[in-house]
């Protein structure tokens, strides 16, 4: 009688021996797949952070790459972005499915699927006042006894240089942090960024090896738009009247405009459009003395063609309107060519800066009045005197969107 109950239960016992050893198996997979789980949300959101947010093409890719480098070995993951649920408002979710056979267990149960998911987020750290986006070489340089002030923002630099953000022995930094796809460098050689040398007065670690920024105006400040409106506008006129020359503003400048040794030009509110270069000589003096920062009423000067330069010793003092077609665009130049944009001890310049191809020689500060907000968008820049830029005042100068250094965390 025991016999024959032994050998009724005995299949039935090897069965749950079996299942039980598989489920072990099954629980390590799962355990490796929530960890490429993890990794490929990861992933996806650094690439979203470089702007790409193309789900098909772009991030299933990067979820798969790195799932799979991860020991993943299944279906072709599931990317959802922007993902929501009860505990999460815009993230990044990736969910796994593997199919796997039973072997000691076949019989009772022949194969099951494996399912883990991730979810990430993008927080924001902080915004840049200075995003330089070119690949290539120094992004950032601070020239000898030049000093670049921005307590309450950073400098980001796309390149993968060695020398992505560079310091000469006598420049120096105060910063939010500094980010760059390559290294930080004082006089040709990277330095560590956990130990800083004095030059740099940073409130959070710089970043080496990060992702690029992307440029949050390269969708909107296309050639066709800054120049809509040119055709259908006059040209520039000028009003001489002793040496103080007016301009009315909306106007278009065919050619180059000079503005002479010791020669001023006093621009009112409104958007001039230059084809040619925008050169101030030294001691030239270019303003608005009408213009009103704490009021909003400013100028966009555009340079569809050509380039800017401006004396060290030239007095330039100009700031972007708040409102209208080009709020917050104070100097735009859609060409390569190199820019030189500066002035005097004193000079003031507020508004965005965006010379996204050109290389530029800057110094400079914001308005000491209404809201202060002084950001360069540029292809490098070469700082070369006492500056300051600022972004808290961005908001009211009509900036809503800033360059934004990201952080990417797990959050399921």
């Amino acid at each position: 009688m025991s016999a024959t109950l032994i050998a009724i239960a005995l299949p039935g016992l090897i069965g749950f021996g079996a299942l039980g050893a598989e489920t072990g198996v099954w629980y390590l997979m799962k355990l490796q797949n929530q960890s490429a789980a993890d990794a490929a949300a990861i992933s996806v959101a650094y690439e979203v952070v470089a702007g790409k947010t193309d789900t098909t093409n772009e991030l299933t890719s990067a979820a798969n790459e790195a799932a799979t480098r991860n020991g993943y070995a299944g279906a072709i993951p599931t990317v959802t972005y922007p993902y929501s649920d009860g505990i999460v408002t815009g993230g990044i979710a990736v969910s796994l499915q593997q199919s796997q056979r039973a072997f000691l267990g076949a019989p009772f149960l022949p194969e099951i699927t494996i399912t883990t998911k991730a979810v990430a987020v993008i927080e924001t750290l902080n915004n840049a006042c200075i995003l330089a986006l070119g690949t290539n070489g120094s992004g950032i340089e601070i020239a000898d006894r030049a000093s670049l002030d921005m307590p309450n923002c950073s400098g980001v630099a796309n390149s993968i240089s060695r020398t992505a953000i560079e310091l000469h022995s006598t420049s120096s930094i105060t910063a939010a942090t500094l980010v760059t796809a390559g290294e930080l460098a004082v006089q040709g050689e990277p330095i560590e960024a956990a130990a800083p040398p004095p030059q740099l007065a940073l409130s959070i670690q710089a970043m080496i090896g990060a992702p690029s920024v992307a440029d949050p105006y390269a969708g909107w400040l296309r050639h066709s738009y800054l120049t809509a409106g040119m055709s259908q506008t006059a040209s520039c006129t000028p009003r001489n009247r002793g040496g103080h020359i007016t301009y009315s503003g909306n106007c278009v400048m065919s050619g180059d405009w000079t503005i002479s040794a010791g020669q001023t030009v006093d621009l009112s509110p409104g958007t001039y459009w230059i084809t040619g270069n925008l050169t101030v000589q030294s001691n030239g003096v270019l303003e608005c003395s009408t213009c009103d920062n704490a009021a909003g009423r400013g100028v966009t000067i555009i340079l569809t063609e050509g380039a800017a330069s401006m004396a060290a010793d030239a007095t330039v003092d100009l700031n972007a309107p708040s409102s209208g077609v080009f709020t917050g665009l104070l100097i735009v130049q859609v060409s390569n060519a190199n820019s030189s944009i500066g002035g005097r001890s004193g000079s003031a310049l507020n508004g965005l800066l965006y010379l996204p191809n050109s290389s530029l020689r800057f110094h400079g500060s914001p308005s000491n009045s209404g809201p202060r907000c002084l950001l360069l968008v540029v292809g490098r820049v070469d700082v070369n005197g006492p500056s300051s830029l600022e972004s808290a005042g961005c908001g009211s100068a009509g900036i809503a969107n800033l360059p934004t250094i990201a952080t990417v965390a797990l959050a399921e």
